[in-house]
């Protein structure tokens, strides 16, 4: 079976400045990490900068796990994190779905893991 990679971004606030975003996508990057690989993307390296591509705030990339109850895992880690920083949203990418998670009542967040689960096994 292929990987499956999981974009999971978040919306900054008009406040945030770059510091916070960096702190705040390591946050997220060590949360996602507990259920597998997790690492923050890098931007492309321009050919006209010698020097490493930059990391890019707010986006992590997970690699998708086989156990059944990985998108769950996945879903409640995200709600987690938008607990513990209110005020954002979730962005996630899984092949060519892409769903925007809030503060999602107990039958959406039911709902947006079937939807993960799905887009999960679609794109293996």
């Amino acid at each position: 079976m292929s990987e499956v990679v999981v974009d999971v971004s978040f919306t900054a606030l008009p406040e945030d400045d770059d510091f916070v975003l960096d702190q705040l996508t390591d946050e997220l990057a060590e949360d996602l990490s507990g259920i597998g690989e997790a690492s923050r993307l890098e931007a492309p390296v321009d050919p006209q900068n010698k020097g490493v591509g930059e990391l890019v705030l707010s986006t992590v990339a997970a690699v998708a796990g086989t156990d059944p109850g990985y998108a769950q895992a996945l879903v409640d880690l995200i709600l987690g994190f938008l607990n513990r920083n209110q005020g954002r949203r979730a962005h996630l990418k899984v092949g060519d779905v892409e769903l925007t998670i809030d503060q999602p009542t107990k039958a959406e967040t039911s709902e947006l893991i079937d939807i993960v689960r799905g887009a999960i096994e679609r794109s293996r």
